[in-house]
């Protein structure tokens, strides 16, 4: 028996494929160490049925995600022991990642990239966050949603991180980031600067995409677990992640979606809109460049 039938549900949301299909979909319900608004363990399905009821045409790339075959695998189990659901995140996405697909995986809380990216070799990490999440601890836990990519670039000092939308750190992060060499471009000097591209600052052809939704102002998306004023409008994420068509998207994951503390859906409707930009650019030759 294979992982993904040990740990994933047989109840798929979104599947607009086959096992064929090159992209693959995952549900990692988990919120284990969030510090401030737990919830977001509840946000893939509320994510799903945003996707089924939005529009998934985007004119700029000029692409049609109903077009690309996706897989839906369901959501993994679900536990209340953080190593436990590390090992099965692990496990499930290193068996989809040895088939040579790409996995896009709804969270939950932004811990969950840590064994996702584990998995991935050869790719540079771009990441879209409100917060950098290089503390060494939080509350007394070394592995948790805010420390977690620092655990892994002190695990993987191979992995060039590319950080951007950030609008609050405290000292020991950035300071952390510039010993470590990750690139950071905040929110401040995305704007000051007019940088609407992102394509050309990362240099590595293979990527792996993690956007934590709070990099959005939360008068944009509302329903997030840690929310920050000054955060990016809709067009500015947007149009940064669309600067991606041309790298070979590895995999990617939408985290931190918190469903309880939005009742309108604007959050979830914007992760899925996040979700179909992530599936066009990943589909071969599917993106148009604008």
């Amino acid at each position: 028996m294979s992982y993904l039938d040990l740990y994933l549900s047989s109840s798929p949301k979104i599947t607009l494929g086959d096992k064929g299909s090159r992209i693959f979909i995952m549900g990692a319900p988990y919120d284990l160490t969030t510090s401030y608004r737990p919830g977001s363990r509840f946000a893939p399905d509320q994510i799903r049925s945003a996707f089924w009821n939005i529009e998934i045409v985007d004119r700029k790339l000029g692409a049609n995600a109903e077009e690309i075959g996706i897989f839906d695998l369901g959501n993994l189990s679900i536990t209340t022991n953080v190593n436990r659901a590390l090992d099965m995140i692990e496990k499930a996405s290193g068996e989809v990642f040895s088939q040579g697909k790409v996995l896009g995986t709804l969270g939950g809380e932004h811990l969950i990239t840590y064994p996702l990216v584990k998995k991935i070799k050869n790719a540079a990490l771009v990441v879209f966050d409100a917060h950098l999440d290089l503390r060494d601890e939080l509350y007394g836990l070394t592995l948790s949603h805010a420390t977690f990519l620092r655990r892994l670039t002190e695990e993987r000092r191979d992995l060039k991180v590319y950080h951007f939308g950030s609008h609050t750190f405290v000292d020991e992060e950035i300071n952390y980031a510039r010993e470590r060499g990750i690139e950071v471009v905040t929110s401040y000097e995305l704007r000051e600067k007019g940088i609407k591209s992102i394509g050309e600052l990362i240099k590595e052809k293979n990527v792996y995409v993690s956007v934590d939704v709070d990099v959005l102002d939360p008068s944009c998306a509302p329903g997030v677990a840690n929310p920050e004023p000054e955060g990016l409008n809709y067009s500015e994420l947007f149009d940064l992640i669309r600067s991606l068509c041309g790298k070979n998207i590895m995999g990617f994951d939408i985290v931190e979606v918190n469903p309880a503390y939005d009742p309108s859906g604007i959050t979830a409707v914007a992760a899925a809109k996040i979700l179909s930009l992530l599936i066009i650019l990943a589909a071969d030759g599917a993106c148009r460049a604008h």
